[in-house]
C-alpha cells in the first residue's frame, strides 16, 4: 500500500485508546487487538470494516471470508458472524475501522449511478481499497479532531467513501443495500422479522408469502443473500445471544435456553456445542479464564 495507507493506519492506531475506540464520526468507531483472538459471534448491521493491519477471519453460514491489511469487508444486510483475530502482536496489533453505513445514502448514489442489473451473489464480501478510497477514510477519521465539523462534514465524507465502494469492486455487494424492491430488500424485511423475535416460533410458508414468492425461491434467495436458511439464521441468533447471557452471567443454562427460544435445555445443549465445539458450561468458564475485560467489545 502507499503512502496514504500508512498515514491513516498511524493516524487510527493514534486514536484508539483501548479494544473499540468510538470516535465523535457517528457510526464510526476503531478496533484493535493485540493478539490472536476469537471474537464473540455478533450480527453485523450493514457496514464497511477497513483493516490497516492484521488479519481477520469470518464465518457466514457455511461460507468463510478471510482478509487482511488493504482489504475492506462490506455487508448489505443483517448478518450473524463469527469472527476470529488470526494475525496480530503487541508490536503490531490488528487494526480495523468500521462504518455503520446510512443505507439511505447508498440508495440516493444507486439512484444517480448507471448500474447493470444486479447479480445473484451474496450480500457480503471483501475485497482491496484503492488510494482515493484510503484518502476518503482519513480524512473522514481526522474529523474526529474537529467535533464542531463533524455535523456538516461527515455526511459528505460518508457519502464519497460510498461512492467509491461503488465505483469499485463492493460495489455489487453494496449495491444491495439500496435494492428497495428487489430480491434483498424482501428478504431484508424476513431477516428484520426474525432478528425482532427471534425466540419465537415462525413459519417459512408466512415469511415467503409476506416476501412475495414460493417458499423454495424464498429458501434459495434468503440463504444466498445471508448465507444461511431461515431457520439456520434464528438458530445462530439465538445461540449468540445465549452465549452473551451466559458470558456476563444472566442466568444457569436452562435458564437462558428457555429465554432464547428452546423447549429443551438437552437440545440447546446439544447445538451449542455443535455450533461452538464445546458444551456451553465449559466455554464460559474457558471464556472467562482467557478474555480480556473488552473482548465482548471487539467484534
Amino acid at each position: 500500500m502507499g503512502d496514504a495507507f500508512k498515514v491513516l493506519r498511524d493516524y487510527a492506531l493514534s486514536r484508539a485508546t483501548g479494544v473499540l475506540t468510538r470516535t465523535p464520526v457517528p457510526r464510526l468507531d476503531i478496533l484493535r487487538v493485540a493478539a490472536p483472538t476469537k471474537l464473540f459471534p455478533e450480527v453485523y448491521q450493514p457496514l464497511v470494516s477497513l483493516i490497516l493491519h492484521g488479519e481477520k477471519r469470518l464465518v457466514i453460514g457455511d461460507q468463510v471470508v478471510c482478509y487482511g491489511a488493504g482489504d475492506a469487508f462490506v455487508s448489505a444486510v443483517d448478518l450473524p458472524v463469527a469472527g476470529e483475530v488470526v494475525a496480530a502482536s503487541p508490536a503490531a496489533p490488528y487494526l480495523a475501522l468500521r462504518l455503520v453505513f446510512d443505507c439511505s445514502i447508498v440508495a440516493d448514489l444507486v439512484s444517480s449511478l448507471d448500474a447493470a442489473p444486479l447479480p445473484d451473489i451474496p450480500a457480503f464480501g471483501a475485497a482491496p481499497v484503492d488510494d482515493r478510497l484510503i484518502d476518503a477514510w482519513l480524512r473522514f477519521l481526522r474529523l474526529s479532531e474537529e467535533p464542531e465539523e463533524v455535523n456538516v462534514l461527515a455526511p459528505l465524507l460518508e457519502r464519497e467513501i460510498l461512492f467509491r465502494l461503488l465505483r469499485g469492486r463492493h460495489g455489487s455487494v453494496l449495491r444491495q443495500a439500496a435494492d428497495l424492491n428487489g430480491r434483498i430488500s424482501r428478504i431484508g424485511k424476513a431477516v428484520s422479522v426474525i432478528r425482532a423475535n427471534y425466540a419465537e416460533p415462525f413459519r417459512v410458508e408466512d415469511l415467503a408469502r409476506q416476501a412475495g414468492m414460493s417458499v423454495s425461491a424464498f429458501h434459495r434467495s434468503f440463504k444466498a443473500v445471508t448465507g444461511l436458511s431461515p431457520l439456520r439464521y434464528q438458530k445462530h441468533l439465538r445461540l449468540y445471544a445465549a452465549r452473551r447471557m451466559l458470558f456476563v452471567g444472566s442466568g444457569a443454562v436452562a435458564m437462558v435456553a428457555f429465554s432464547v427460544g428452546y423447549e429443551s435445555a438437552s437440545q440447546f445443549t446439544r447445538e451449542y456445542t455443535r455450533l461452538f465445539g464445546i458444551p456451553p458450561t465449559r466455554d464460559v468458564r474457558k471464556l472467562h479464564a482467557r478474555t480480556a475485560p473488552n473482548l465482548a467489545k471487539a467484534a
